[in-house]
């Protein structure tokens, strides 16, 4: 079983294996929210003021949505590979 990082094996089980939306859709709901969540953020939180704790605050939530904006565009390219491979599948056979 590979890991969910790099899971690419069809026979895998995503339901059990994968905490990544299965769809080409949710993956690209997830990046679209995540964007969002990056951009709000940092102005909800930084709206009360530019104190030191409020700025430190707010770059500790943009690393972190950062980096879950990362994991979703490499899922989204994940799903986007897939459907690529399968459609050249297809059309060979």
């Amino acid at each position: 079983m590979t890991s969910w990082w790099d899971r690419t094996d069809p026979t895998d089980r995503p339901e059990l294996t994968n905490r990544m939306p299965a769809g080409l859709i949710e993956s690209w709901w997830n990046v679209i929210v995540g964007a969002a969540l990056m951009i709000g953020f940092a102005i909800i939180v930084l709206s009360g003021g530019f104190d030191a704790a409020r700025i430190a605050f707010a770059l500790f939530g943009l690393a972190i949505t950062v980096a879950l904006e990362l994991v979703f565009l490499r899922k989204l390219v994940q799903r986007i590979a897939g459907r690529r491979a399968l459609r050249v599948k297809r059309d060979d056979d």
